[in-house]
């Protein structure tokens, strides 16, 4: 009778402390939705503290302290990023103002490439009389453009505060994280101990990869593009470049939403079908190599997910979150199903 009483009690142990950790990771969880920039912040902090990670516990296994290499790591880091900036300002801000003086330009003749084409449809000619797309078009991109430029000191102020907040979370990450880690894992119940360490192994390990070769991989696409539209001579190279290495981290139609402002920019140019060819040969250049060489080598064999369920979880994560939903998607279901299949082989083994 002792020793059922005894099991009864730690079985209730056992389920308070797995509601105490389930409870503290459901109001995190909720914390980082409901709080203004931190989700942004909290993703770009994570993407810095698996950057900064390995070469953070190298210096530690080399005899220096881990606070002083992580210093050391932001202020050399910060001395890069500044002397970028200080060199790139004058062309991205001299870009950005020709970008925004043309502007007008480039959606004048789209919308009247847009009419033309409604004329020479004359078949559809009712039916397309009523939705009146050229103008619909103008008028939208009209209210597009004024709501960018008038909310960008918005725009600004919360792109500062999140560069504020993501190194300082990441600071924090790097050096207190082992701690923090330890008291979540003392929340865990004897029984799914083992189930939740090596859970937390594997997503870890797999994260940190996936995110480091998904950086060097848009790195790569937009140096390539950059470089590509460089050399014929391509208005807004920087910009373009930029924008396809930010697109390329959507899987599928990243790259496709990459070349679209540069094939835009050609046609109402009046490139011709030529021009369109050669403005597209740098982005078809670097998906090649992304493709063929980048991500069999670097990034497949880090995350196993089956197409189908990769164009599920970007619909799914551009519902939920739009942009931001899409590029963190991919680790995101990658974790879960880590987790559903190590908890269903846990299932399984106890039962056995």
């Amino acid at each position: 009778m002792n020793k059922q009483i005894w099991k009864n009690r730690i079985k209730r142990e056992q389920r308070i402390q797995l509601a105490a950790f389930l409870v503290t990771i459901a109001l995190l969880g909720l914390m980082l939705l409901k709080v203004n920039n931190l989700l942004v912040s909290f993703v770009l902090a994570f993407v810095i503290s698996y950057m900064f990670g390995p070469i953070v516990n190298l210096l530690e296994r080399k005899g220096f302290s881990r606070t002083v290499s992580i210093f050391s790591l932001f202020v050399i880091s910060g001395v890069i990023i500044t002397l970028l900036v200080v060199a790139l300002y004058p062309v991205i801000f001299g870009q950005l103002n020709e970008f925004r003086e043309v502007f007008p330009t480039y959606v004048g003749g789209l919308t009247n490439t847009i009419n033309s084409m409604e004329e020479k449809l004359y078949f559809l000619s009712d039916f397309l009389g009523t939705l009146n797309i050229g103008e619909t078009f103008e008028r939208y991109m009209r209210i597009f453009t004024q709501s960018i430029f008038e909310d960008l000191p918005q725009i600004l102020s919360k792109s500062l505060t999140t560069a504020f907040l993501a190194p300082l979370l990441a600071f924090f990450m790097l050096k207190d994280g082992s701690k923090f880690r330890k008291m979540l894992f003392s929340m865990v119940p004897n029984n799914i101990f083992e189930l939740t360490l090596n859970l937390q192994h594997q997503i870890n390990s797999q994260m940190g990869g996936f995110i480091r070769a998904r950086l060097l991989e848009a790195a790569f696409v937009g140096v390539v593009t950059w470089i590509g539209l460089w050399s014929i001579n391509f208005p807004f190279a920087p910009i373009l470049a930029f924008f396809a290495a930010i697109t390329n981290l959507i899987p599928y139609i990243g790259p496709v939403i990459g070349m679209v402002p540069a094939l835009i920019i050609s046609f109402i140019n009046g490139d011709g079908f030529i021009g369109l060819i050669i403005t597209s040969i740098p982005y078809l250049i670097a998906q090649v190599i992304d493709v063929f060489f980048i991500i069999p080598i670097v990034v497949a064999k880090i995350v196993d997910l089956h197409a189908i369920t990769v164009i599920l979880s970007l619909i799914i994560g551009a519902q939920l979150m739009g942009v931001l939903g899409m590029i963190i998607a991919i680790p995101v279901t990658s974790a879960l199903k880590v987790t559903v299949t190590n908890v269903y082989r846990h299932i399984l083994d106890f039962r056995s």
